[in-house]
């Protein structure tokens, strides 16, 4: 499921969505936040060593049951990061939304320069990168489920 925050209606309330990737359906919710105030609130997750520990560090922490929050991950990551798959796991209902705004951390260019099938593929979409610098965002989405697949 992709989870979607289609739009914000000011100090009204917000609609937020889920796209059911094997229905294809998509179901909406209107959420009212006339007495609660919207946080955004950046988790720097650098030091978080797999998916499981980023759901504790999450759910361990306090959140103001009369505020909805925007949790912003930044930071270098070591692990993919599935943020539909993420919000379901969260404990907190005033966790609205989570966005995903990390970098891989691994040294891209020594992998590029590995004579086997990983280097071959991350040399490949780094070329990519450079001749398509506006698509930038989703060759980096490349590189990170790459780099994940070749690790099992």
């Amino acid at each position: 499921m992709h989870h979607l925050d289609l739009m914000n209606f000011g100090p009204h309330g917000m609609i937020v969505g889920e796209i059911n990737e094997d229905t294809k359906k998509l179901n909406l919710e209107f959420i009212e936040i006339d007495e609660k105030e919207f946080i955004e609130q950046e988790k720097n997750i650098s030091e978080i060593l797999d998916f499981e520990e980023l759901i504790e560090k999450i759910n361990a922490e306090d959140y103001d049951e009369n505020k909805y929050y925007k949790i912003i991950l930044t930071g270098n990551k070591k692990f993919e990061i599935n943020t539909s798959e993420l919000l379901k796991h969260v404990v907190h209902q005033n966790i609205v939304k989570i966005k995903d705004d990390t970098k891989i951390e691994v040294d891209l260019k020594s992998i590029s320069n590995q004579n086997n099938l990983k280097g071959l593929f991350i040399k490949n979409l780094l070329e990519e990168l450079e001749n398509n610098p506006e698509q930038k965002s989703q060759i980096e989405k490349a590189i990170e489920i790459g780099i994940d697949i070749f690790k099992s």
